[in-house]
């Protein structure tokens, strides 16, 4: 009984569990926080209108590519009643154009031909170098017209429905006076502003790797100081190890999710400090290490 309750007091047990507890709610915390951004996508509805006199235009947010800056967005449309022929939503009884302020585009439907989904493209606007914490932002700017004459159109009522079931962005939405939905509705116009930033569980992990990548920097770096204050003997398996460690480093900086080129915020934090104390010690023990295989 003596030796069981002698190994719980020891500080080395109580390290040991103290660090257990530590990976496990890590472990949990990331878990939680990629389940809720799962679960808790963006979504937003214009102003709720007689939808028989309004046509209605549903966005996908499909993907985002922060290194080309922009987000790929679909589009599908369901025409109101008094526009579509025998009453199917995707077919309109007169030619039909719907231009993308945003991404410069405008398409044209022909009438009595079904309406094929309309994929554009927003650009985002916003700096990269603040990774993990980088923010951008995206105009949706959609204009819906119907023709009536070789140089006049009207403008549509329109609604739009948008939803975002990004994994590691998450898109928000500003607020919009109630008054300018209906400002869109009647010119046929909808303008809406997005605000696009990393999840929750993309930042943990990566602030988690930025964690792991400074301690091992300042680890190796008080192994130093001891090794040359104690004059300590250095064995060639210990320099070996520290020059893997300068090739494991940009493999595990490269392991954040949805991280950009080097130079970003986290860099500076984390990597850039492990390297270049990782490269210290290594030089000072190999130097280290000559002489004292010179002496011996």
């Amino acid at each position: 009984m003596k030796p069981v309750k002698k190994l719980f007091s020891s500080n080395r047990f109580q390290l040991i569990f103290f660090l257990l507890i530590l990976l496990a709610g890590s472990y949990l915390a990331s878990v939680r926080y990629f389940i809720k951004d799962k679960s808790d996508f963006a979504s937003f509805t214009d102003v709720d209108i007689d939808l028989v006199k309004t046509s209605v235009i549903t966005a996908d947010v499909r993907s985002v590519e922060i290194d080309k800056r922009e987000a790929k967005v679909e589009l599908r449309i369901f025409l109101a009643e008094d526009l579509a022929l025998n009453h199917r939503s995707d077919t309109p009884k007169d030619e039909l154009r719907l231009i993308s302020y945003s991404s410069n585009e405008e398409f044209v439907f022909k009438a009595k031909q079904p309406i094929r989904k309309v994929l554009i493209t927003l650009p985002l606007v916003g700096t990269i170098t603040d990774y993990p914490f980088d923010t951008f932002q995206a105009s949706l700017g959609l204009g819906f017209f119907k023709k009536i004459s070789e140089f006049e159109t009207l403008g549509i009522p329109l609604v739009l429905n948008m939803q975002s079931p990004i994994a590691i962005y998450k898109l928000e939405f500003f607020e919009k006076p109630v008054e300018d939905f209906w400002i869109d509705r009647s010119t046929g116009n909808v303008d809406r502003l997005i605000l696009v930033a990393r999840t929750r569980s993309n930042q943990f992990v990566s602030m988690l790797i930025m964690v792991m990548m400074f301690c091992i920097g300042l680890s190796i770096i008080l192994i130093t100081t001891r090794i040359l204050l104690y004059n300590q003997k250095i064995q060639v398996y210990e320099l070996l190890f520290i020059s893997i460690l300068l090739l494991v480093l940009p493999v595990l900086r490269n392991s954040q999710p949805g991280i950009p080129g080097f130079g970003v915020l986290s860099d500076y934090l984390s990597f850039f400090w492990a390297l270049g104390l990782t490269t210290v010690s290594l030089l000072v023990l190999a130097i280290y290490w000559h002489f004292f295989k010179e002496k011996s």
